[in-house]
C-alpha cells in the first residue's frame, strides 16, 4: 500500500517546532518594542534637559531633574539624573569638570 501524506505525530512535530519558532519570534518583537519606547522616552528626557540647561521654559513637564555632585582632589563629577512623572530614572547624564582648588582646600 503506497501512502501518501503525514502521520499524526509528524504533523504534532512540525506543530511544536512552528510554535517555539513562533513564540521566540513574538519575544524578539515584544522586546525590540519595549526597548524603543524605551529609547524613546530617553531622547524626549534628553530634549526637557536641553531646554531646562538653555533656560527656555515649556508649559507641560513630564521630567524632572535632580542634580548630585562628587569630588575626587580636582575633578567635580556633576551626575543629572533625569525622571519621569513616576520617579523611574530614564537617564543619567554625567559632566566632569577640572578645577584648580581642592574642596578639602575651601574649608
Amino acid at each position: 500500500m503506497d501512502n501518501k501524506g503525514f502521520t499524526l505525530l509528524e504533523v504534532l512535530v512540525a506543530i511544536v517546532i512552528f510554535s517555539i519558532v513562533f513564540i521566540l519570534l513574538i519575544e524578539l518583537e515584544s522586546n525590540h518594542i519595549k526597548r524603543f519606547s524605551q529609547n524613546l522616552q530617553k531622547l524626549e528626557a534628553l530634549q526637557f534637559f536641553k531646554i531646562k540647561k538653555l533656560g527656555i521654559s515649556t508649559d507641560e513637564e513630564k521630567f524632572k531633574i535632580e542634580k548630585r555632585s562628587s569630588y575626587f582632589g580636582n575633578l567635580i563629577i556633576s551626575e543629572n539624573i533625569i525622571s519621569d512623572k513616576n520617579g523611574k530614572e530614564v537617564l543619567t547624564i554625567n559632566t566632569y569638570k577640572f578645577t584648580n582648588v581642592n574642596k578639602e582646600d575651601q574649608f
